[in-house]
């Protein structure tokens, strides 16, 4: 499965996230977290989905703003070490 980080221009509260976390996401799409700065007007979303497209058909959907999304991998300090690269078999099986 593909991780992404989305960047919202907005602060999002969590009257706006919490009916968000009993919908039906499509098959293979997780959503993780949100990080909020408040400061910057910011929001941080962190997701797994086997496409970008997937996430950005999920924001149409709901009419979520977004600036960008990155696919980005995880580097793990308890390790030292980048997560494994997912094969193309492990994503398409996502789908």
């Amino acid at each position: 499965m593909l991780r992404f980080i989305a960047v919202h221009p907005v602060v999002f509260s969590e009257q706006q996230l919490q009916p968000l976390t009993t919908e039906q996401l499509p098959q293979g799409v997780t959503w993780h977290s949100t990080f909020c700065a408040f400061a910057d007007d910011k929001s941080f979303c962190h997701w797994n989905a086997p496409t970008k497209q997937t996430l950005l058909d999920l924001f149409a959907k709901y009419e979520i703003p977004y600036e960008a999304v990155y696919e980005v991998r995880l580097f793990d300090p308890a390790i030292g070490r980048l997560e494994p690269q997912p094969s193309a078999d492990s994503v398409a099986q996502a789908v």
